[in-house]
């Protein structure tokens, strides 16, 4: 739960370290999120998204994903500003994105009834690829490699600045196969909808299980439905034999070689699947190419405006 994923709620004005909380944004599974203020070095304020850490959360779970967004610095991830202690809860205080979240915007489509536009929804994607090619290849300062898996790509971990940047964020179910980082091993951890067939085994997270994650947001971004659950799944055991027998089956609407992108990505088996983010991202940039779809993210702003303006966001 970053910032952005549902309406402000507004509380009373607390202040924890130098930051005045505003409004509630929501809660997840080990915090909740506030819209808070804070001043600049130069006396001038600025909103922060400020993550307080649940009493029944063990510290050391919500100290992983701080440790983790201390060595994290990429355009097309959520930055770190701060972490401290107030009240004796933890905080970590975060960039506020307000542009929101994906799902939000997918619902506003939903509202509106609108088709999300296939060009930003490639573009999105294509964003937040980069972040996962990073976020794979990161090392620690001394050079030793994390081998990273995000573990819990979806919609409501997408965000969009206001001048149309994409960042993923959420990294508090992330595993470290190079360090003593995330659940552990045959914890199956992330959002339901969004497992890979390997995690719903209880296999350990590898990069390929975000890269299935990732395909599921592409299906529901270009088709409009989940690839392969539907609103009436009677069970989580019935929702988790038909992620792990991943079938898919899709569309005429969608063209061939955006099909066979989707097939790729979505393929039940991992060495079948893209190998890497920067494979599957480049996969996507050439067909944005050859459709003539390819969007500047001057575009993705004003489809951002309008679609917030819109919806009354």
């Amino acid at each position: 739960m970053e910032p952005g994923q549902n309406k402000p709620v507004e509380v009373p004005s607390r202040r924890y370290g130098r930051y005045l909380v505003r409004s509630r944004l929501g809660e997840g599974g080990m915090a909740e999120v506030f819209r808070a203020d804070a001043l600049d070095a130069r006396g001038e304020q600025f909103p922060v998204a400020l993550k307080l850490m649940r009493k029944d959360v063990p510290p050391e779970a919500f100290a992983d994903e701080a440790d983790l967004m201390g060595l994290l610095d990429h355009p097309n991830l959520v930055r770190l500003l701060e972490t401290g202690q107030a009240f004796g809860r933890p905080f970590i205080a975060m960039e506020f994105l307000v542009g929101g979240d994906l799902r939000r915007l997918m619902q506003a489509h939903g509202t509106l009834k609108r088709r999300f536009p296939v060009g930003i929804a490639v573009y999105v994607c294509i964003e937040v690829l980069r972040a996962l090619s990073y976020f794979h290849q990161v090392r620690t300062r001394s050079g030793r490699p994390l081998e990273l898996v995000h573990g819990d790509v979806n919609p409501t971990n997408i965000f969009f600045s206001g001048d149309g940047e994409v960042k993923l964020g959420d990294f508090g179910v992330a595993k470290a196969r190079g360090a003593d980082i995330g659940p552990q091993d045959g914890i199956t951890a992330g959002k339901l909808h969004y497992l890979s067939p390997e995690q719903t085994r209880g296999e350990p997270p590898l990069p390929a299980t975000d890269l299935f994650a990732m395909g599921i947001v592409l299906h529901e971004l270009v088709v409009g439905t989940h690839p392969f659950l539907r609103p009436e799944e009677p069970d989580e055991q019935a929702a988790m034999a038909a992620l792990r027998a991943a079938r898919l089956s899709l569309p005429d609407t969608v063209d061939k070689p955006l099909a066979q992108v989707l097939r790729r990505a979505l393929a039940p088996d991992t060495a079948t699947r893209y190998r890497t983010s920067g494979e599957f991202a480049g996969a996507l940039f050439t067909w944005a190419l050859d459709s003539g779809l390819l969007p500047t993210r001057q575009h993705v702003q004003a489809w951002l405006l309008k679609t917030l303006s819109y919806a009354g966001l």
